[in-house]
């Protein structure tokens, strides 16, 4: 198993990473913050089980001081950023938002500050119930250290639980007003912009959104758990040896700690393939695949001369470079063109892309979180 965690952990890096570009394009700084922090983890906890497989020495001390700090700061840093996507679709849905650069700055501001400018004081909160430099264990790699007393459990495991419950609050009122007012979002000419929001690319985030912060309150209770486990001890006997590291040979781990190690790498594995799923699965994802392999394309174009000739297969969504225009029942600009001569490769992309099309979901005009 242990050589299966740096392959999965460098795929999932590499699959979330993916989506960031688009959601850079709509501005949403939340969804961005999301992928770059899941995509920093995975590499860390791959690069651990590659330095420390099968062995528990000391080596790249500084990689660890940085490692750990990171994996703090995701342990909020992901909850804040469903918060601002659940705060932004229920605004959204209850018309309490506007379009105007003033609006779009703020709220680009306050996702910022919750995504990046929170963890970094949550980190340097955490450096005052930190015993030691960090603990290191066979086969997983450096973690961070976590001293248990009662000011612990309130500053350091509390806030990313509060963030949940507030992420799910305003979850259930944006579907609330989702449903109440999902219908006069596509009649409503006074908020048309360049970009749109489909019914089901909304539900698509409401639910990421939902499910990440799931994910990381399970995760977060594992943590407590097992850092609680030995008993609360107070603050005045709380050792400061910050050049001290904590040693856990395969001798001396134990079945819960393995078992806490493999959820949390299991965990963050899930939540790459959540965040990334929910993306992939959009008919937009499609076409922007088949752009991003265009210069091999044409690479094999010029190489097999009319084997490849024409434009090949050409998808025009909402999600794409033109600005849709809303009619009842779709978009009327969706359209797929294909050339009278065809590839054997192109013909099958081609009949695969007809039998996915479906009449596009109910529109709502509105920019996109």
């Amino acid at each position: 198993m242990q050589a299966v965690i740096p392959v999965i952990s460098f795929i999932s890096a590499g699959l979330v990473v993916i989506p960031l570009i688009w959601y850079l394009r709509a501005r949403n700084i939340a969804a961005v913050a999301i992928g770059m922090w899941l995509s920093i983890t995975n590499i860390i906890y791959a690069v651990d089980a590659l330095i420390w497989a099968e062995n528990s020495d000391i080596k790249a001390l500084v990689w660890c001081d940085i490692s750990t700090s990171f994996i703090i700061g995701s342990q909020i840093a992901l909850p804040a950023a469903c918060f601002c996507i659940c705060i932004h679709l229920e605004r959204l849905a209850s018309f309490c938002q506007t379009s105007t650069p003033v609006a779009t700055r703020r709220r680009i501001l306050f996702e910022c500050v919750m995504c990046f400018g929170l963890p970094t004081a949550y980190t340097a909160l955490h450096l005052i119930f930190q015993p030691r430099r960090f603990d290191l264990f066979d086969g997983f790699g450096c973690r961070p250290a976590t001293y248990p007393t009662v000011a612990t459990i309130f500053l350091v495991w509390i806030p990313p639980f509060l963030l949940a419950f507030w992420t799910v609050l305003y979850a259930v009122i944006a579907w609330r007003h989702f449903l109440v007012h999902g219908v006069q979002f596509s009649r409503d000419g006074t908020r048309s912009s360049a970009s749109s929001l489909t019914c089901n690319m909304y539900i698509r985030l409401v639910g990421m959104a939902v499910l990440e912060v799931v994910l990381s309150s399970i995760l977060a209770t594992v943590a407590m758990w097992y850092t609680l486990s030995p008993g609360l001890a107070p603050m005045a006997d709380m050792p400061r040896h910050l050049n001290e590291v904590l040693m856990w040979g395969s001798d001396a781990m134990t079945d819960a700690t393995g078992n806490m190690l493999m959820v949390e790498w299991t965990g963050v594995v899930l939540q790459s393939a959540v965040f990334f799923g929910l993306f992939a699965c959009r008919m937009e994802a499609l076409h922007q695949a088949w752009e991003a392999v265009r210069p091999f394309r044409q690479f094999f174009r010029k190489r097999h001369g009319d084997a490849w000739s024409g434009q090949g297969i050409s998808i025009r969504s909402s999600m794409g470079y033109v600005k849709p225009t809303c009619i009842r029942g779709g978009f009327s600009n969706a359209s797929i063109s294909v050339p009278l001569r065809k590839s054997c490769l192109s013909r099958y992309l081609y009949l695969t892309l007809r039998s996915l099309k479906r009449p596009a979901a109910q529109t709502l005009v509105m920019d996109i979180p």
